[in-house]
């Protein structure tokens, strides 16, 4: 093993530079770290909503091509954090549902969901898989329970193509799947 000397560095800024020099640096640093902090704080949050003049000119077209009032359409867009998603989420599940969903309940259950996108897909995805389309309430309102939405949709979807269940048992066991196991389960 070579022989290494022990150097002790502690002592070195001492030695070659007075000590004001040493205490200037760190005070430099400091105060760029305590500038660089205000910036952070100062500029605004990524994750909050940015919702534009655009975005609420869009989301009142939406609405109300889809049929809903004006007044409806001005609350609606105006208290959503992200007026294009709710818009978008409406027409998506207006345009893949038959004339038995209201407008006014599409936009109702729409306004209820964290993951309005995501119900939207859910809805549009079921629609198109089954062909048993009898009860599009149902399937509206199972998206809307679900917290989940779109990996619900993967469920009910997955399960229609292999076992022969009618939707609602479709919808209830994807919502649901303990439901009849919990008897059975040994504690």
């Amino acid at each position: 093993m070579p022989n290494i000397p022990n150097i002790n560095f502690s002592n070195l800024f001492l030695k070659k530079f007075p000590l004001s020099i040493k205490f200037f640096h760190w005070r430099w640093i400091y105060l760029v770290g305590i500038f660089s902090y205000g910036l952070l704080i100062a500029t605004p949050e990524v994750a909050t909503a940015q919702a534009n003049k655009k975005s609420f000119k869009i989301c009142s077209e939406e609405l109300l091509s889809v049929g809903l009032s004006e007044t409806e359409v001005a609350n609606a867009c105006g208290a959503a954090l992200k007026p294009r998603g709710l818009s978008g989420c409406v027409t998506k599940i207006y345009d893949s549902t038959t004339e038995e969903l209201s407008a006014e309940d599409i936009l109702f259950n729409c306004q209820r969901v964290r993951r309005f996108d995501e119900l939207g897909t859910c809805v549009e995805t079921i629609n198109e898989s089954i062909t048993d389309n009898s009860n599009e309430a149902a399937i509206l309102e199972s998206c809307r329970l679900s917290l989940l939405p779109e990996r619900f949709s993967f469920c009910v979807v997955g399960l229609n193509t292999n076992v022969e269940l009618t939707t609602e048992e479709l919808l209830s066991n994807c919502l649901n799947p303990d439901a009849e196991i919990s008897d059975i389960s040994p504690d």
